[in-house]
């Protein structure tokens, strides 16, 4: 059984709006799942669900 690749696109951070924070490790940008969408908990206006990112389903540290 073979497994699926995730594919993910990278966007802009929305907690820091590309100029760097904790959240996207300084970077601006962080990587989520394709296809991008905005975290529908907070419609893009970030809290703890997506990282404070404000994007649904970020890329884990670990992955």
């Amino acid at each position: 059984m073979e497994e699926e690749e995730v594919q993910y696109d990278v966007v802009t951070c929305r907690h820091c709006d590309g100029a760097g924070c904790l959240y996207c490790g300084k970077k601006g940008t962080v990587e989520v799942r394709h296809p991008a969408r905005l975290c529908p908990k907070c419609n893009g206006e970030c809290c703890i669900y997506c990282g404070y990112t404000g994007w649904d389903k970020p890329r884990g540290k670990y992955e």
